[in-house]
């Protein structure tokens, strides 16, 4: 069930006015219903994988309360580990088991072996890197006594699945949007609005833009021995641009949905193509699974307090593992861990941290620059295809640039689009409270005009049909 589908506009409907007219009397009941509508979301796609999502939930939740009942550090590192095999156990095999296989097999053919792999069929259940590492958070926070588990059982197993942002995040930590789960929920026209606001966004980003920029992005990389020069570095721009508005589109929907039923997500972006160093620039994107890795294996494995080469060299095994995070393939690995040397060789040891406004924007243009190259290793299906990428890109070739499924009019208003947002960030980058509080407060004929625009916006001008993939780019992880 897709954020932009008419059967998620069906279901939240529903959801929204049961939640509101029934089921919000009593704390407990409500959890039952949320609880009860998440398992129904997830299911919509195959109600067998619901069983993976009750295993990490019922495994979290007693040895969570197992560990802080135990006084033994050895026995609360036994139930920690436990846990852990658990969880990365069936994450390991549902998204890595054949890619390790293949690797090995592939390890074999070096030393002359003529053994083949003939892949095992296994479904990667849509949403399980995110569950099981906001489960993962619970346990851990409890074991470094940062948090004490919860008795109720239902409000936990609803916060794990909690379907505005079971699919993609943005990851929650239990001591944020747990609690949420006890208190008791009255209707708030404000948050409903803002709510409404942020889904509104959310599917003009989606639809408009980040699917638009799909059409250009598939085309090339559906052919890229044949492109060169400048329409395959524009699919490159693209791409840097179709990845943000996507999964920031996700983001937004998410929070906004849960708004409407009273609770409070974090933010998972905050203009991140506005960062001038590339620390800056991890601080704004997926901030939610950045401030993961950082808590739970950048710290633990020392941080930077173990000396400078320790610093850098922690940093690229966080990127790295982080890149296989997202995906079963070592494009992703190479892709995190280029990100990696970006932190640890600009930030760390050249200490990018510009001062005057043209070394902000050059910068800027720098950071965005090298982060947008390295997603060629992202979104390539194959590390020959990115490095063919590579050896194409260039300025010339410039009468091939509208034959990607863009004519020259749909080309210059995708980029119109493009330089609009930014302008939008950069106005919003510095005047945030003031615009919010004008919109929303005090300009009531302008705010109307706007959600008006918008939702016409989104029909009128929205890509759709046949041929058109509208799935959310992080569905697969």
């Amino acid at each position: 069930m897709l954020f932009n589908s008419f059967s998620f506009g069906f279901f939240l409907i529903i959801t929204y006015l049961l939640y509101w007219l029934i089921f919000n009397k009593n704390v407990r009941i409500r959890n039952f219903f949320i609880l009860a509508a998440s398992y129904f979301f997830y299911g919509f796609w195959n109600w067998k994988l619901l069983i993976l999502i009750v295993i990490v939930s019922a495994t979290d939740f007693v040895f969570g309360s197992l560990i802080h009942k135990e006084e033994s550090v050895s026995r609360r590192k036994i139930y920690l580990a436990t846990s852990l095999i658990i969880n990365l156990g069936i994450l390991g095999f549902f998204k890595y088991c054949n890619f390790f296989i293949d690797s090995f097999y592939s390890l074999l053919h070096l030393f002359g072996s003529n053994a083949t792999f003939t892949p095992l069929n296994i479904i990667l259940p849509v949403g399980i890197s995110f569950y099981t590492f906001q489960g993962l958070s619970y346990v851990l926070d409890i074991y470094y006594r940062k948090f004490e588990p919860t008795k109720d059982v239902v409000a936990f197993f609803a916060f794990l699945s909690f379907f505005p942002q079971l699919i993609a995040g943005p990851i929650e930590r239990a001591r944020d949007l747990l609690p949420q789960f006890s208190t008791p929920k009255s209707f708030d026209y404000d948050s409903t609005r803002k709510g409404l606001f942020l889904i509104a966004i959310g599917l003009f980003k989606k639809i408009v833009i980040a699917d638009r920029l799909a059409i250009y992005v598939d085309s090339v990389y559906a052919n890229v021995s044949t492109v060169h020069g400048l329409p395959a570095l524009m699919a490159a721009l693209f791409f840097t641009f179709q990845l943000y508005l996507d999964f920031s589109a996700y983001s937004q929907i998410a929070i906004g949905t849960a708004r409407l039923f009273g609770f409070k997500l974090s933010t998972n972006f905050n203009k991140p193509y506005l960062a001038t160093s590339f620390k800056d620039f991890w601080a704004r994107w997926h901030i939610t699974l950045t401030n993961w890795f950082r808590d739970y294996l950048y710290f633990p494995l020392g941080g930077n307090r173990k000396g400078k080469i320790r610093t850098y060299l922690n940093v690229i095994i966080v990127f790295t593992v982080s890149g296989l995070w997202h995906g079963a393939s070592w494009n992703f690995v190479l892709w995190g861990f280029l990100n990696g040397i970006f932190l640890a060789v600009f930030d760390k040891a050249f200490h990018l941290n510009p001062k005057n406004v043209f070394a902000k924007i050059g910068s800027c243009l720098f950071v965005t620059g090298l982060w947008g190259l390295s997603l060629i290793f992202f979104r390539a299906g194959t590390f020959s295809d990115a490095i063919t990428l590579f050896g194409n890109l260039g300025f010339g070739n410039v009468g091939d640039l509208f034959n990607h499924g863009f004519d020259q009019t749909e080309f210059k208003f995708t980029i119109f689009l493009l330089v609009g947002l930014m302008l939008m960030e950069l106005l919003l980058k510095r005047k945030q409270e003031k615009v919010e509080d004008f919109f929303f407060n005090k300009f009531f004929p302008l705010r109307w005009t706007v959600y008006i625009i918008i939702i016409l916006a989104t029909i009128y001008l929205g890509v759709y049909g046949v041929g058109s993939d509208n799935t959310f780019i992080y569905f697969q992880f």
